[in-house]
């Protein structure tokens, strides 16, 4: 194997790993290139890694129904828009176009006389560059992803629904209120349910296990219980509260 494809996430996890083992991974990976997405890829996690594998480290945007909408070229200036799509910019209230390098919601028209989708709302922030790049190519670019319109959050790759939380939660009749929080900690994310429960309960650490055990089968993605004081979660707290800060 020499070369990666996947998220970056899971790239640094197998760096760490081979370190924990004591390879080098320059040397002991024998990667030539990594070509990542599905996640959003800060600049300082790529310098990282790049440090560490000595490669380059380039990454593509899409989405399961329109397919790849952008990719990186060698000098890493925006992501350039595939030929066989149309991608706008839009007003997140109004869906209006928005001029080039305004920040507004991505959205997405492919030709497939097979599969079509016109105006697909991705539900991503980003902006258009519409400069020539410096590799020689005229066509637009997109900027990097710079966060979600609404509450569906992407943890682990995976997209995580108010409703999805709901469903799990719904199994459990000793919970009052409860909310996600995501965070990141080293280039990983991490989520968190934080629970108010109706009354106390002798055993705590077993709704624990059984709630995370749910959200694991239910989501996909693991996640970590912890209680807090009735009142604890504030009133219209969001279901899923990103917390996330990119660069």
């Amino acid at each position: 194997m020499t070369g990666y494809l996947g998220t970056p996430s899971f790239l640094m996890s197998i760096i760490e790993a081979a370190e924990g083992m004591r390879l080098e991974p320059k040397k002991d990976l024998h990667l030539g290139a990594a070509f990542v997405g599905a996640e959003m890829f800060p600049e300082s996690l790529r310098q990282k890694m790049e440090g560490k594998l000595d490669i380059p480290i380039r990454q593509a945007y899409g989405t399961v129904d329109v397919g790849c909408l952008g990719y990186e070229c060698p000098e890493k200036k925006g992501m350039h828009i595939s030929e066989d799509v149309m991608v706008e910019i839009v007003d997140t209230e109004t869906g209006r176009q928005l001029e080039t390098g305004a920040t507004g919601e991505i959205v997405a028209t492919n030709f497939s006389k097979v599969f079509p989708m016109i105006r697909f709302a991705t539900g991503d922030l980003s902006y258009l560059i519409e400069e020539t790049c410096p590799c020689g190519r005229t066509s637009m670019r997109l900027g990097r992803i710079l966060g979600r319109t609404d509450q569906v959050t992407k943890v682990w790759g995976i997209f995580i629904h108010p409703w999805q939380v709901d469903d799990v939660m719904a199994k459990f009749p000793e919970v009052a209120n409860y909310q996600i929080v995501v965070t990141r900690k080293e280039y990983r994310d991490q989520m968190i349910m934080y629970i108010e429960l109706k009354e106390a309960l002798t055993d705590q650490i077993g709704l624990k296990r059984k709630v995370e055990r749910e959200i694991e089968e239910v989501l996909k993605v693991k996640g970590q219980v912890e209680f807090v004081q009735r009142g604890g979660i504030p009133d219209r707290a969001k279901k899923i509260d990103d917390r996330r800060i990119w660069e």
